[in-house]
């Protein structure tokens, strides 16, 4: 990967652009699509395996795109915070995943599981603060909101703490570039 303050070899930007076109494409098909936004999908599998191979960087930004290209496609804006909070912002900490970069199989899913935490606090948090009118009365919003959000997240993070660790054990690396500093 480039380093600090380098740009992204040509390389990595055909590999972000991939994994998130392919992301996009997984988010339309849901097997549990929930009221408020949200849903079971594959989206979050190319963002996983791409950050635990690239890193941390490569990751953050290849969710941030997916969460603005998912706010462009499926648009549900309450508030500008909100917007941030559940789309780039969000998808984004997926990418925190890259902290497992070409780690063991423990490391990649500790990674798995602290990217989809990542995702999962600003969708709490965006939830208690612009859509505590869901909670049923007198269902404390915190609750309501840890549960909404984990109704969905908690699957899909046990389907890609299945599938990732196979991806990246059956897909081999892309070679490096010949760029100058690779």
């Amino acid at each position: 990967m480039a380093e600090k303050g380098e740009k992204f070899t040509a390389l990595e930007i055909v590999e972000v652009g991939l994994v998130v076109g392919l992301a996009l494409l997984l988010s339309v098909f849901k097997f549990l699509p929930m009221p408020q936004g949200g849903s079971v999908s594959l989206e979050m599998v190319p963002i996983f395996f791409i950050a635990s191979r690239r890193g941390l960087k490569i990751g953050i930004v290849a969710g941030a795109i997916l969460g603005l290209l998912k706010l462009i496609v499926e648009p549900f804006i309450v508030h500008p915070v909100q917007l941030i909070l559940d789309y780039p912002l969000a998808f984004g900490l997926i990418g925190l995943a890259g902290l497992a970069k070409g780690g063991t199989l423990p490391k990649i899913l500790g990674g798995i599981a602290l990217g989809s935490l990542g995702r999962f606090i600003p969708h709490v948090l965006s939830g208690v603060v612009f859509f505590a009118s869901y909670a049923p009365e007198g269902t404390n919003v915190w609750i309501y909101s840890l549960g909404y959000n984990a109704s969905y997240l908690v699957p899909e993070t046990i389907i890609c703490l299945i599938l990732v660790p196979i991806l990246i054990k059956i897909i081999p690396p892309l070679p490096r570039s010949k760029e100058a500093g690779d």
